[in-house]
């Protein structure tokens, strides 16, 4: 048994760096479609109340957010 694990050993195969990113989004997408659908189907009412009950947090964490992603952006664009 041992010998025969041992003998059968094949080469692993290289993994490119497009093809580690498209397995990566692969994974994530599939990750939050699980999610999504967990939470479709059977804790939206609680998803529906945080938001109604934490809009105005929410919207300024989004807000700070944006601006802070916008900065960084900007400092990377060319010519600045």
């Amino acid at each position: 048994m041992i010998r025969t694990f041992l003998t059968e050993v094949t080469t692993p195969v290289a993994v490119t760096g497009e093809q580690a990113v498209t397995n990566l989004w692969k994974a994530l997408i599939k990750a939050f479609g699980n999610i999504w659908t967990d939470i479709i189907g059977g804790n939206m009412p609680n998803v529906v109340n945080f938001f109604a009950t934490y809009w105005i947090f929410l919207l300024d964490v989004i807000i700070g957010l944006f601006l802070i992603a916008f900065k960084m952006f900007e400092k990377l664009m060319p010519g600045r």
